[in-house]
């Protein structure tokens, strides 16, 4: 068995010259605002990793906004 079997599922190593598939997906319009900010790409919002008081109102603006949808839903079958 040759040694370039051995690890199938893993990616060769990319040579120099070749061309490589960007992995993050950078809207140019946003660059500029990205650049200014020095956050990187704009990723989704872990509510586990906010402090207690942000996780709190986070919770609860998501339940309010589950329950305002179920109540359009439950008013519009009694209608």
């Amino acid at each position: 068995m040759t040694p370039k079997n051995i690890h199938e599922t893993q990616p060769e190593k990319v040579q120099t010259g070749d061309v490589i598939p960007n992995v993050h997906y950078v809207d140019e319009n946003l660059r500029s605002i990205q650049q200014i900010e020095g956050g990187g790409p704009i990723r989704k919002v872990d509510l586990g990793t906010l402090p207690r008081p942000l996780r709190i109102f986070g919770y609860f603006f998501i339940s309010v906004i589950v329950l305002m949808g179920a109540a359009v839903v439950v008013i519009s079958f009694v209608r």
